[in-house]
């Protein structure tokens, strides 16, 4: 055996952290679920069929009236194309008419069908015929000229359907009459409708709109009755008005620039600039003018302000020529001659030239404009001339813009007067093309109508689908509600029931499966002459799929052994009944039965039975070793058994725990594996009591053994997460109870949850012959 500190290097998953317990439950296959019970399933299918029958003799047949009807126009005229289809008449929802409440409660007033057996009891017949009468059409459609329907009433009389069914066509029948006398009727009317009023209210109104057309002071683009576009009509007074405020915004900026142009050389002058800053700052804005190419004057001005604007830059340019070359250089005499031709306009126009310049007041020392010849005199004067004659424009454009406005209001009456005549006429000339139109359909077609034909009688047979329905029903809900039963079962039954289950819950290698024992009792002869008991099957009847079954578990036993180096290996279960005493020792033998020597030692010191499979002694044993009172070697039994030894419980201690929890455990198992390949240890349940826990502490490794439709997966998980809580090294599972989930392992003593039940093979008076003890000799 391995010391304790080397524990944590054992190569496990427990150790190196892997969980031995995975989390996802299995899920549950709904196909195998169904299949593994077939024989319940097909019961219930055949209950569900015999409540069918029953139900079915029990509400009575069902009989289905049927009959075919011709639904055809009169006279079918031509009224539009759609495609290359040509449509007849009018639309005619014959199916939806036929079903509806108006003709069925006609049906049942005009034929009396409430006085049927039926529907004597009924408080709302025509809303019961409507619930079990079915219409179809098989050829036509709403808008052909022919129209073929099938109809079809069930109810549990024959005579009562096909009563029903013919009083429903003839209702229809009746309502398609009253359709076509209604359509002579409302045609009648319509034309009266047009003579006595909308043909004279439509002619009144046409006259009244183009008296007012011809006296209203509008001008139309579109004639009268055409459609009217967004600008059909010109009002003269709204442009002129728009032309007013535009010409008035361009005279007010304007007035406002040649006022800024004023007020900046007036300061100028006032400051007492000097002349060629003056001349500097008039040609800044003459500059400024030819820029924008415009002059200092609107279009329009006065004469006098475009002389002005001429002869400004030409006083500019001479004083410049005289400064540069003198009086009598050709270029002053040429600029003096088109001074003169300008002055000489004024002249002819009778206009005082501008003749002012700036000097200086003694008394106030302040600049003064006085007459002269002097270009920027001039200018001033002018900009002043041209600022009066704009604030004059303004007003008066003002004056112009107040009485278009006050003209285009009162056209704009005229225009509302329009819009209001236009659309009363329009509303009633609609109304009149609707009636007319309707009339000339009506017209057109003076024996209009559909005619109802029945071309197959009414007739009434069993109806099959009500068989179908209520068989077919009790069957459907049989099976669904046994089906759901058996799912819930399944949801509900948390037992490992396949090797499936048991690898969706454990991360540990699965070392094999062990059928049920079929037949102990093939044994019992042999186990009377061995001494061993019948479920040694193994010993006894070493061909049997059992052994078989056991050998292949043996086989990976020794792979799984080697690969973690066990020789020391305890066996264990989560709960009792689980068949670990009698799988460890049938394996006990295989392995023996293989050539290697192997010690059975049962630790379960509460109830111990592999003393009675064996038929040993069990007076002395593992207790009496653990308490010192005789040594292992004494202690241990031959078997019969070629390479089998046992070492049985001894007996009960009152505190099985606290005696395995000694150090001698330790040293009693590192002795029997120098003597021997394998040692295995048989321990109880490790959900029942804490021995398993504190025996494992001292083994090589443990095996857990599964019992198959027994065990359930809260069990398992449970005894897995013990392990990894206790740091036990886990070498594999073993399904037990492959093919049979009956049976029940019990055990000696008590230690609750069904492990206190007394044991078949409990020495007792009555014990079998067979498993009587043998003497085993104790050296002295």
């Amino acid at each position: 055996m391995k010391p304790s500190s080397d524990k944590n290097s054992r190569n496990v998953d427990a150790v190196h952290g892997h969980p031995l317990v995975k989390a996802d439950e299995p899920a549950i296959d709904l196909v195998k679920l169904a299949l593994k019970n077939v024989v319940t399933l097909g019961i219930a299918a055949a209950a569900g069929i015999g409540l069918g029958i029953f139900a079915y003799k029990i509400l009575g047949p069902k009989y289905t009236a049927s009959s075919q009807i011709l639904v055809k126009l009169k006279s079918p005229i031509e009224i539009r194309e759609e495609g290359n289809r040509i449509i007849a008449g009018e639309r005619s929802a014959h199916v939806e008419i036929i079903r509806s409440p108006k003709v069925v409660e006609r049906a049942v007033r005009d034929s009396q069908l409430d006085q049927l057996a039926t529907l004597a009891g009924s408080e709302e017949p025509a809303r019961d015929i409507i619930d079990s009468l079915k219409v179809s059409r098989t050829a036509g459609e709403d808008h052909h000229q022919l129209n073929i329907l099938n109809l079809q009433y069930t109810t549990s009389k024959s005579k009562d359907a096909t009563a029903i069914l013919n009083g429903v066509i003839k209702a229809y029948d009746d309502y398609l009459k009253d359709d076509a006398r209604k359509n002579h009727a409302e045609l009648q009317t319509l034309l009266e409708q047009i003579n006595n009023d909308l043909s004279p209210r439509l002619a009144a109104k046409t006259k009244e709109y183009h008296e007012f057309r011809r006296n209203a002071p509008l001008v139309w683009k579109a004639p009268a009755g055409a459609d009217k576009g967004p600008n059909n009509v010109t009002n003269i007074h709204h442009q002129r008005v728009d032309a007013i405020a535009t010409e008035r915004v361009k005279v007010e900026l304007l007035y406002e620039e040649i006022s800024s142009r004023l007020s900046t050389l007036k300061s100028a002058i006032e400051r007492g600039e000097s002349h060629e800053a003056l001349m500097l700052l008039v040609k800044t804005f003459l500059q400024k003018d030819q820029t924008s190419n415009s002059q200092t004057v609107v279009s329009g001005a006065t004469e006098r302000q475009q002389l002005d604007s001429q002869l400004i830059p030409l006083l500019l340019e001479e004083q410049a020529a005289l400064k540069r070359y003198g009086s009598g250089h050709p270029d002053v005499i040429n600029v003096r001659k088109r001074i003169d031709l300008v002055k000489s306009y004024y002249r002819q126009m009778g206009i005082d030239l501008p003749t002012m310049t700036t000097k200086v007041n003694p008394a106030t020392g302040e600049s003064e404009l006085v007459t002269g010849n002097d270009p920027i005199a001039t200018y001033v004067v002018a900009l002043e001339q041209q600022q009066a004659e704009l604030k004059n424009r303004i007003g008066e454009l003002q004056k112009l813009f107040d009485r278009s406005a006050d003209q285009a209001k009162d056209f704009a009456q005229y225009e509302e007067r329009e819009q209001t005549l236009s659309d009363e006429l329009k509303r009633i000339k609609s109304l009149h093309d609707i009636v007319a139109n309707r009339v000339e359909v009506l017209s057109l077609a003076p024996d209009e109508g559909y005619q109802l034909t029945q071309i197959s009688p009414s007739r009434a047979e069993p109806d099959i689908k009500h068989v179908i329905k209520i068989v077919g029903g009790c069957l459907v809900m049989t099976l669904m509600s046994t089906y759901a039963f058996l799912f819930l079962r399944e949801m509900r039954d948390t037992s490992v029931k396949s090797l499936a289950d048991l690898r969706a819950i454990v991360d540990t290698p699965i070392l094999g499966t062990l059928p049920s024992i079929a037949n102990p009792a093939k044994n019992l002869q042999a186990a009377r002459e061995t001494g061993l008991a019948p479920m040694l099957y193994y010993y006894h009847d070493p061909g049997s799929p059992e052994a078989e079954a056991c050998r292949s578990v043996r086989a990976t036993f020794f792979v799984r052994a080697a690969d973690v180096d066990a020789h020391i290996i305890q066996f264990t279960s989560s709960e009792p009944g689980d068949g670990k005493t009698t799988t460890i020792s049938n394996l006990a033998i295989s392995i023996a039965q293989a050539g290697k020597r192997v010690l059975l030692i049962d630790a379960d010191l509460r109830k111990p039975m592999v003393h009675q499979l064996f038929g040993m002694r069990e007076d002395i044993g593992l207790s009496e070793c653990l308490s010192g009172e005789i040594e292992m070697a004494n202690a241990v039994q031959d078997s019969g058994i070629e390479n089998l030894h046992i070492l049985s419980a001894g007996a009960i201690p009152a505190k099985p725990a606290e005696l395995l929890s000694s150090s001698k455990l330790h040293y009693l198992l590192g002795q029997a594996k120098r003597d021997y390949d394998f040692v295995l240890v048989d321990s109880p349940p490790v959900l029942a009591v804490s021995d398993p826990c504190i025996t494992a502490q001292s083994v090589d490794t443990v095996m857990l053994i599964v019992r198959l439709h027994k065990n359930r997966r809260p069990s398992v998980k449970r005894a897995l997460e013990m392990f990894e809580a206790h740091e036990i090294p886990l070498l594999g599972v073993i399904a037990n109870g492959l093919q049979d989930a009956s049976g029940d392992y019990q055990y000696r003593g008590g230690y609750g949850g069904g492990y206190d039940k007394k044991s078949p093979y409990q020495q007792t008076n009555d014990i079998p012959e067979f498993l009587a003890p043998t003497q085993a000799v104790i050296p002295s």
